[in-house]
């Protein structure tokens, strides 16, 4: 059903609020973050993160390049939890 009502604008940036909130963060990890964001928001969620090493994420840096270990698992994490409220059956 996410899939084709979306999700609201609102509710991405209250999931991913940590790193639009993190200052240590650097621009293009902002653009990366803002990325998935618009992703998430026009596709429900994202069915895998492999994607995240796929265009348009791989471009002009790498994931895995972008982000340390601890800030690609906190993402990922996040990803992870918009998927699974999305999936979930009420």
């Amino acid at each position: 059903m996410r899939k084709i009502a979306k999700l609201d604008h609102d509710a991405a940036m209250q999931v991913f609020s940590v790193f639009i909130n993190d200052e240590s963060l650097n621009q293009r990890q902002i653009e990366f973050v803002l990325k998935v964001i618009h992703h998430v928001e026009q596709n429900g969620y994202m069915e895998s993160t492999s994607e995240l090493v796929k265009p348009p994420f791989d471009r002009p840096v790498s994931f895995t390049k972008l982000f340390d270990a601890g800030k690609r698992a906190s993402l990922l994490a996040a990803i992870d939890k918009v998927c699974d409220n999305a999936v979930v059956i009420a």
